[in-house]
């Protein structure tokens, strides 16, 4: 089997629902989407993605670059397609290589399963039929009040989640300690919470705040330091009884690899787009296993499902309010959490199948995005 043509294009949209953080209010989604065909008729699809910045570039190097490194390779042959598309763009660094690298990946696999009959999550292990999921917050915009985080973590409830995770970082600890208080009076005690800073903190405030923050018994305080500071995280571990999860912001098994030898995590996310791929990210689950750290991927969630319930330590699955495609409309079947629970498709291949007609709406180009684009970094 051979790599006959890859083809890309470039997604842009906004969220179903507003997404702001303690660091970002963010504009739109990108998605880059990829066909991967071969001689023998069968195609992949895949995707990567970045929010708000990074598409066109993702969607260029694909294009221009790694493409004709890769036609011409045996899909099957996972392993070499995944290191010469490493190899040759490197001096890059880390990060648009790997989110490029991640979407051909991605429809490599599809091509796996689909030729050997078998759907995404057995055939990287079948450790599980289902997983538990969480919903996930992005809504911390100075208007919401507490009050309204209680009424949504109702609906919640409702609907089967058994785990909540709600945006914190304002200015004043105060008001973190205030919807914390309230979202608490609201979930059952044996409700799974947790918090995202979203790389808020200094070291210094994060081991102040951790300590104020016990009493909640957290599930996990999430990405409180900029991604980079190892030793600012070993710290506040050190300081803490609550866990630390992070990952999101990592690019490499490398970068997990020093956390983990530092002790400075405890719930790894590493995100199967940022990593480069399912490739990668098995890597890094089982690098995690090896430490005893259970893995909860960020984002991504119908991708996720499925690593998810491969591996041994997939511990559970991030359904982020607004931001999955099936919400975003962009799927001809949609793939759903349902009661809490996410259960993979039984099809071969990850079965994630995007309507045609959707993605053609949301269509951008380089002049596009230099047109709309104003960013919302705080």
């Amino acid at each position: 089997m051979k790599i006959e043509s890859i083809t890309s294009s470039v997604h842009r949209l906004p969220p179903a629902s507003p997404w702001e953080d303690a660091t970002n209010k963010v504009q739109a989604l990108e998605f880059v989407v990829v066909e991967v065909t071969t001689d023998t008729g069968i195609s992949g699809t895949g995707f990567s993605y970045s929010v708000d910045i990074g598409g066109t570039a993702i969607r260029t190097l694909i294009e221009d670059y790694l493409s004709n490194l890769a036609i011409g390779m045996d899909p099957l042959a996972y392993e070499q397609v995944w290191s010469r598309l490493s190899n040759q763009s490197r001096r890059l660094g880390l990060g648009v290589n790997s989110m490029a690298i991640a979407a051909i990946d991605v429809a490599i696999w599809d091509i796996i399963g689909k030729h050997r009959g078998e759907p995404l999550h057995r055939l990287l292990g079948g450790a599980r039929d289902s997983i538990p999921a969480y919903i996930s917050e992005i809504n911390l915009a100075s208007s919401d009040r507490a009050e309204d985080l209680q009424a949504r973590a109702r609906d919640y409830l409702q609907r089967g989640y058994r785990a909540v995770k709600i945006k914190i970082g304002r200015p004043d600890l105060e008001e973190d300690i205030e919807r914390l208080t309230k979202i608490r009076e609201v979930l059952p005690a044996d409700v799974r919470l947790m918090v995202d800073l979203n790389q808020k903190w200094s070291a210094a405030q994060a081991i102040q705040a951790a300590g104020r923050l016990e009493k909640f018994n957290l599930e996990w305080i999430e990405e409180p330091l900029l991604y980079h500071d190892v030793q600012g995280h070993a710290d506040l571990k050190r300081s803490t009884r609550t866990p630390i999860a992070l990952g999101e912001s990592l690019y490499s098994k490398y970068q997990f690899l020093n956390y983990l030898r530092a002790g400075a995590v405890d719930i790894v996310q590493a995100d199967v787009a940022f990593v480069g791929g399912i490739t990668e990210w098995l890597k890094v689950a089982h690098l995690a296993s090896s430490f005893g750290k259970p893995i909860a991927p960020h984002y991504m969630m119908e991708l996720s499902l499925p690593l998810l319930c491969a591996v041994p330590n997939g511990f559970m699955l991030e359904d982020v309010v607004g931001g999955s495609l099936t919400e975003l409309g962009l799927l001809e079947n949609p793939i759903e959490t349902r009661n809490g629970i996410g259960t993979p498709l039984d099809v071969p291949g990850h079965g994630i199948v995007f309507n045609k007609t959707a993605l053609e709406a949301c269509r951008a180009t380089s002049q596009d995005v230099k047109q709309t684009f104003s960013g919302g970094s705080k």
